[in-house]
């Protein structure tokens, strides 16, 4: 066992000291109603979990069916009364538990799919989407960072990597010192964590967190959900960190007061719901606080199906029904609350709802992209949106052959059938497919 696996163990044996089997997290659990598990043996689930943690082995199987069905909504954890990190107790045991019941090696096989597909998207995605100029600069190495301020993109977001530029536009806008890094090479290594595959993980994720420290920066600014909950649940408490850590959405609430000197006043009249999120930290309401204080701009509330998971995509696929009922209801709500505009917390939710204006009299826009017109800056294009909204091909094409070109990347006609999977895939909220597969299979043939 190394080191680093021996902190996460004592982590885990301090929660499970902590508790006293009152079984109110598996109560408060969404994913466990949405499995169908019996609420009512709360507290024979939290037993179990005390027990998994201190003789180890794997869980029993219904402890295991709650652990699988973990979308990080972290309302175990607002539910405790000993106020014990569940959601992280959660996730430690059952990397302990598929530790004990598969090899190594399958884990690692699995983690290294997963990762290989998502590597596989982000590369083409953003390959069509940024000039080979702005795209390095985002994927050069950690280490030769000298600014203050280290913004950390993750991975997906490069699918959508406007927001990257926007967030980018916004910190320009408080005249901060900083750099900006992200992608595959920097990833935080969810799926080897999700999969057991610590050895692996070690090399990935936790080394790009001690890179972070290495970087000489003082405050990292995280943008991904999956990240931010990765970083802050699990290597800030194995490892103190030299650095400040915060999500971009609550760094920018707390300087507030000088986006709102910048933001100009001369607005357009915007109504206004929030896709909101529950489970990473202020994010909601940070993202409250900044939108709302845009002139001209009225946030509109609608009752919302908020704590299923604490981000779209990820975890929450695994209930994908479930998922795609709430984002159609969303949009629905909001087109009859008079709406015009959804405002997306992140990247995946984006790419889920950006479709959705080619159904719908609204706009999908994610909240950088409001923060970044009022600062008179942002304007970035949003190729994915526009890919997704099955229309004005033509654009579309045009777009990413430049982009492709610039960064000598050729796409053939299995590209295109993994980049309609990947764009076509979430909710349905979307325009003509077909429309996409023809003019890209085209440019595909084009060579």
């Amino acid at each position: 066992m190394t080191a680093y696996a021996d902190r996460l163990e004592a982590l885990a044996a301090q929660a499970a000291d902590r508790c006293t089997a009152c079984g109110k997290c598996f109560e408060a659990c969404p994913t466990a109603r949405e499995s169908g598990l019996d609420i009512a043996t709360g507290e024979l689930r939290a037993r179990e979990l005390v027990s998994l943690t201190r003789e180890g082995g794997a869980a029993a199987p219904t402890l295991q069916s709650w652990l699988n069905a973990c979308d990080g909504s972290a309302r175990c954890s607002d539910a405790c009364p000993e106020g014990i990190n569940v959601r992280q107790w959660v996730t430690i045991a059952k990397l302990k538990s598929l530790q004990a019941s598969r090899p190594v090696t399958e884990g690692a096989t699995n983690a290294a799919g997963r990762f290989r597909h998502m590597a596989q998207a982000v590369r083409l995605l953003a390959s069509m989407q940024l000039p080979s100029e702005t795209l390095k600069r985002i994927l050069a190495p950690a280490e030769r960072r000298t600014a203050d301020v280290l913004f950390y993109t993750g991975c997906n977001v490069l699918r959508t990597p406007h927001i990257v530029l926007n967030v980018m536009d916004i910190l320009d806008a408080l005249e901060l010192d900083f750099d900006v890094v992200g992608g595959t090479a920097h990833c935080c290594g969810v799926y080897q964590f999700q999969e057991a595959d610590l050895p692996t993980y070690e090399r990935m994720g936790h080394r790009t967190f001690q890179r972070f420290g290495q970087s000489g920066a003082s405050k990292v600014l995280t943008w991904c959900p999956t990240c931010t909950k990765n970083f802050d649940e699990l290597e800030k408490d194995v490892e103190a960190p030299s650095f400040g850590l915060d999500h971009i959405s609550e760094f920018l609430a707390a300087n507030l007061d000088t986006l709102k000197a910048r933001f100009a006043a001369d607005q357009p009249k915007r109504r206004v719901v929030i896709h909101e999120h529950q489970g990473i930290g202020a994010t909601v309401q940070s993202i409250r606080n900044l939108l709302a204080a845009v002139p001209n701009l009225e946030l509109i509330e609608l009752a919302q199906d908020s704590g299923f998971s604490y981000a779209c995509g990820g975890q929450a696929a695994k209930f994908k029904d479930r998922e795609q009922a709430i984002h159609r209801g969303l949009v629905m709500g909001a087109v009859e609350a008079g709406a015009d505009t959804i405002a997306t917390m992140y990247h995946s939710c984006h790419r889920a709802l950006a479709g959705a204006e080619a159904i719908y009299p609204l706009r999908v826009v994610n909240f950088t992209d409001i923060l970044a017109e009022a600062l008179g800056r942002g304007g970035h294009p949003d190729y994915y949106q526009l890919y997704k909204k099955g229309g004005a091909m033509d654009e579309a094409v045009a777009a990413a052959r430049g982009f492709l070109l610039g960064n000598g990347v050729k796409v053939d006609e299995n590209a295109v059938k993994s980049l309609t999977a990947d764009i076509f895939n979430e909710t349905g909220l979307s325009g003509p497919r077909e429309a996409f597969v023809d003019a890209f299979t085209a440019l595909a043939r084009q060579g």
